[in-house]
């Protein structure tokens, strides 16, 4: 996975078209984010922090699958960490501030699906 904090600053001006390359910015944004394992993980953080066994549980992944999206989360800057220390120990994920800047464009994704592929219901993310 391509480590974005140190990927080259993209100017904020407006294209006619789609950018194209491995430079556009769709590229990188499916990069980070753009496998169904990595969309069910941040669609469940998406509603606050969950400690990892609650993760495990809401997204239905094994544990070591889990494990690398989380990992694969914080190094993007996307998730943060925290453990809490006690008896017993534990782990909590909830999104950065970068993460939360997701919160439109999941919503864009569910609108898409909603109207071009998806029959019946919608898992709408509410904030």
């Amino acid at each position: 996975m391509r480590n974005t904090k140190s990927m080259p600053e993209h100017s904020n001006e407006e294209h006619e078209g789609p950018c194209e390359g491995s430079g556009c910015g769709a590229v990188v944004a499916f990069e980070v984010i753009g496998s169904e394992l990595k969309l069910t993980v941040l669609h469940s953080l998406l509603s606050g922090p969950k400690r990892f066994n609650e993760l495990r549980v809401a997204t239905g992944m094994c544990q070591s699958s889990l494990a690398k999206t989380l990992k694969d989360f914080e190094e993007a800057g996307i998730a943060e960490r925290k453990v809490h220390l006690g008896r017993p120990v534990a782990v909590e994920y909830r999104l950065s501030p970068m993460g939360q800047g997701l919160f439109e464009m999941v919503r864009d994704l569910e609108r898409w699906a909603a109207r071009w592929v998806m029959e019946g219901g919608s898992r709408e993310v509410t904030q």
